[in-house]
């Protein structure tokens, strides 16, 4: 369960909340608002890269505040990706069980197992600059969920895929809603959050609706 309680964050002239929201585990919701209201802001936030000014934000009841980077059970996937340029697709899937450093044949299997529910067991030798946008989107989503993160927080992960690679995304994320992971997904299409979410929260509107799963 992710918890926000009374979150505030301020930067120059621009100030977030006070917000407090709730996500049940496993649930999938789509966060919404005009540009500049704040969404990446507060993935950023949950995943510790920011701190807010006040208020809290607690993970299956922990404050992050209390956890080390490597420890919060969160994983983002970023919007052009972030996938390190000088490190082939199999390096970039690892990079998360090497940060934990977990035994190096234990990180090997959980590689070849991940690429090959992805579909990108063919990719492992390649770079990411070799890649079509579909592929490295794969692998970006392979990256975040190998830990087994109890939260992924996705920003607009689908914007920069054409309408026939976007169905195969939207694919992908169904089979990653059913590993019961807390999922946060920034967007502004209306397809995707029907498809996929089961509720919306919309930052600056302050609305909140659940749709049938």
């Amino acid at each position: 369960m992710l918890e926000i309680n009374n979150l505030q964050y301020r930067i120059g002239t621009f100030s977030l909340g006070p917000l407090s929201i709730t996500v049940e585990r496993g649930e999938y919701v789509a966060l919404t608002g005009p540009s500049g209201c704040g969404k990446s802001l507060l993935l950023e936030l949950i995943c510790g890269m920011r701190r807010p000014n006040s208020g809290s934000i607690s993970i299956e009841g922990k404050d992050i505040e209390n956890l080390k980077t490597r420890e919060l059970p969160v994983s983002m996937l970023f919007q052009d990706y972030a996938l390190f340029p000088n490190m082939t697709v199999a390096k970039n899937i690892a990079f998360p069980l090497e940060v934990l450093k977990l035994d190096n044949q234990k990180i090997k299997e959980s590689v070849e197992t991940i690429a090959k529910e992805f579909s990108i067991e063919q990719h492992l030798n390649r770079y990411p600059n070799s890649l079509s946008g579909g592929e490295k989107q794969r692998v970006a989503l392979a990256r975040a969920i190998i830990k087994r993160p109890s939260i992924l927080l996705l920003d607009e992960p689908l914007s920069a895929l054409d309408s026939d690679l976007r169905e195969e995304a939207i694919d992908v994320l169904i089979k990653i809603k059913s590993r019961d992971i807390t999922i946060i997904h920034v967007t502004h299409d209306r397809n995707e959050i029907v498809r996929l979410a089961d509720r919306e929260i919309n930052l600056k509107g302050s609305s909140n609706h659940n749709f049938g799963t």
